[in-house]
């Protein structure tokens, strides 16, 4: 119940409602039973202006993925610094091969196994048998997204950990190993629109159609 008020919400404790504001900062959540909850001290005021809730979606752009696993353990247990020395030296080697500039696509680590949910904010420390190791790059087009992935190949197979050691190989789950998803979207508004009449924001059309005898 508590949850909801994180659910494409910028605050857990003031919602924005057409009707009114819901405030919850001083509520109390008590479980009564297995499936009842019991909210008390949350506050509603009820807006003087009269609005609709406004939501809508944008593209993000074009987005191409690889997924390689690792299971050597000296590359399990050192996954993170492997990860991050992998993406600083290949924005240089985009860079270096392409041109391309940072503006036109963003690369993206998920570790699945070690933090591929919550990212940063993982703090639940483990150190798994092996780890996928998800790939994403988004581009501002499609073109520039698969060929970003398709340069990352081989590096994401056989990049060492450190120079003073042999180049290691870890396995593709997929042939070919690049996937093209194509557009994505992200949720980009969530606004309560005021308005000064509950049409003004809408347009409304009225068709006429007439039946005809004839065949």
């Amino acid at each position: 119940v508590a949850a909801h008020m994180l659910y494409e919400n910028a605050d857990p404790f003031v919602l924005v409602e057409p009707g009114g504001i819901l405030d919850v900062s001083g509520a109390t959540y008590a479980q009564e039973t297995d499936r009842r909850v019991r909210v008390t001290g949350s506050r509603w005021s009820i807006s003087d202006e009269y609005t609709v809730k406004l939501e809508g979606a944008a593209l993000a752009g074009y987005q191409s993925t690889i997924l390689a696993v690792v299971r050597y353990e000296h590359y399990v247990e050192h996954i993170g610094e492997w990860a991050g020395n992998l993406e600083r030296f290949l924005i240089e080697e985009i860079d270096r091969r392409t041109g391309y500039d940072r503006s036109s696509y963003e690369l993206e680590f998920r570790l699945i196994g070690v933090n591929s949910a919550l990212g940063e904010l993982e703090r639940k420390v483990v150190t798994p048998a092996e780890v996928g190791v998800l790939c994403i790059v988004t581009g501002r087009e499609m073109s520039i997204a698969s060929e970003i992935t398709r340069l990352i190949n081989p590096f994401l197979l056989h990049y060492p950990l450190t120079d003073s050691e042999p180049l290691p190989t870890f396995s593709f789950p997929f042939s070919p190993a690049e996937t093209d998803r194509g557009p994505v979207f992200e949720f980009r508004l969530n606004h309560a629109m005021m308005l000064d009449h509950p049409l003004d924001a809408f347009r409304l059309e009225t068709l006429e159609i007439g039946i005809g005898t004839t065949c």
